[in-house]
């Protein structure tokens, strides 16, 4: 009987162990099928900021993505991944020209272990960095309610509706945004609720003068960002809409 046992055992011991490559062949190839379709979208800031007046062709770009990308279920690009590219021209307006100008490329993303994915992709929108509600300090809390203190210095507001008093006024140069609301007049798609880019989103959101060419076909060349003032500048934290333009395969490599 126990002969018998050890026989079974070492039977399906051996069924086991011959079985395993074969689901481990599986598992490599479904992860070498992985890939990004065209028209999968990313959605990334700024690492570092861009000035097209200091910058020039080559220089680094780095900006890592702030929502999971998945392809086929599975997560292909996780979030925090980096993302790296290069300039690919930069300009300042100089005496006599229209616009200055800023050309961007992103290559490849770098996952936490070191492997690459290279991408091929350009910019379908852009957005300023999310800007913060102006809070009075409580110095200006105590000055407003301090009796015979007399009106704030910023003129605080108060409802006359008999409700509650409205907050008081910024000081000057604050800003009461939590997201940019003005756009150039080619964007479209808005942002969502908290604030991010969505997948229908094109155009510039927030930085005022400033142009971005929605036409790929001169993707080689990376996307376009031109600006009415003096130079482009892209400060860290921008936040970007990148779109796949070619099917990419998903599987990194070293």
């Amino acid at each position: 009987m126990k002969t018998r046992t050890l026989l079974a055992i070492l039977i399906g011991a051996m069924l086991v162990a011959s079985g395993a490559p074969h689901a481990q062949s599986r598992t490599q190839a479904a992860a070498n099928s992985a890939s990004l379709t065209s028209g999968t979208t990313l959605n990334a800031e700024l690492s570092a900021s861009i000035d097209s007046k200091k910058a020039k062709a080559g220089d680094p770009v780095v900006a890592h993505v702030t929502d999971t990308v998945k392809a086929g279920g599975e997560t292909v690009i996780p979030k925090g991944a980096k993302l790296v590219g290069h300039v690919t021209q930069a300009a300042a307006r100089g005496k006599g020209d229209s616009d200055s100008a800023l050309g961007i490329q992103f290559d490849k993303v770098v996952l936490k272990n070191g492997q690459e994915i290279p991408l091929n992709v350009w910019i379908r929108a852009i957005a300023a960095q999310p800007r913060s509600v102006y809070q009075p300090g409580p110095e200006q809390n105590t000055l407003a309610g301090t009796p015979g203190a007399g009106p704030s210095p910023m003129g605080s507001a108060r409802s006359t509706t008999g409700g509650p008093p409205a907050a008081a006024a910024p000081p000057m140069g604050a800003s009461t945004d939590t997201a940019p609301a003005d756009q150039t007049r080619d964007a479209a798609g808005g942002l969502n609720a908290t604030g991010q880019l969505n997948s229908s989103s094109r155009g510039v959101f927030g930085l005022d003068g400033v142009h971005l060419a929605t036409d790929a076909s001169n993707s080689a060349q990376g996307s376009l960002i031109t600006s009415s003032g003096k130079n482009v500048r892209l400060d860290s934290g921008t936040r970007l809409l990148l779109v796949v333009l070619s099917e990419t395969s998903a599987t990194p490599s070293k």
